[in-house]
């Protein structure tokens, strides 16, 4: 039978989708983002980021378990295995660097990358990327606990300079989330994480949110900068 022009489509879409997410997951196995042992987002959440179907997924997640990258236990979910050898020392070396930088360190580096991305976010921002901004920020109000507003506070943030669409930035941005994952990192933030301060992070990022929806890219850059600057206050102080 031969092909419509609908479903070259779509098998493209799924193509582009499964080599999107595969190199997702191996540059955060490579680059120590997810250690040995960590366990990976569930299956609907990576559907809905690279918008593939289930059994796409599982194709790539059956590839990278040949592979020996991960390991799949029922009832309990998916978890790296191992980490491939990587030659390239400097960039491993520079990745360590970051990932022990202190919580200030971060923040700086976060006040100065942060707004510029939003501001490119704000015009560049495609339908489907407005979309998965849309759902970690659903999910992130529909958080209980500090460490899961943390996940999807992270996810958000990377959902929205993702939409920059800057892969190089994006590149740089994904191992300074990796911070987020450092010991001290998740006890500063459950020391400073009140209720009061929690519903002011809410309130700022759907500031955000807002204001990428309406291409507004200054405002957008304003509630981001603001919103750091709220954030490096409570967990280290005015400095």
């Amino acid at each position: 039978m031969e092909e419509t022009p609908a479903t070259t489509g779509l098998r493209s879409q799924a193509q582009r989708g499964s080599t999107a997410l595969m190199q997702h997951v191996r540059k955060r196995i490579v680059d120590g983002t997810w250690p040995v042992g960590y366990r990976l987002p569930a299956e609907r959440d990576l559907v809905d980021q690279f918008g593939i179907a289930r059994n796409t997924l599982r194709k790539v997640m059956n590839d990278l378990e040949s592979q020996g990258m991960i390991t799949r236990q029922v009832g309990r979910g998916t978890f790296v295995a191992a980490k491939p050898e990587q030659d390239n020392n400097g960039a491993e070396s520079l990745l360590q660097r970051i990932h022990g930088a202190s919580p200030s360190e971060v923040m700086e580096l976060r006040l100065l990358i942060e707004p510029q991305f939003v501001e490119l976010a704000a015009t560049r921002a495609s339908g489907r990327d407005l979309q998965q901004i849309t759902h970690c920020l659903d999910e992130s109000e529909r958080t209980t606990t500090v460490l899961d507003f943390e996940y999807w506070d992270g996810m958000l943030h990377q959902a929205i300079l993702s939409a920059a669409h800057n892969n190089l930035l994006t590149d740089v941005y994904d191992a300074i989330n990796g911070v987020r994952k450092q010991p001290e990192w998740e006890s500063l933030k459950q020391r400073s994480l009140t209720p009061e301060r929690l519903a002011r992070y809410r309130a700022q990022h759907r500031d955000i949110v807002e204001a990428l929806r309406r291409r507004d890219a200054e405002a957008a850059s304003a509630a981001v900068r603001q919103h750091l600057f709220e954030v490096r206050s409570g967990m280290i102080g005015d400095v």
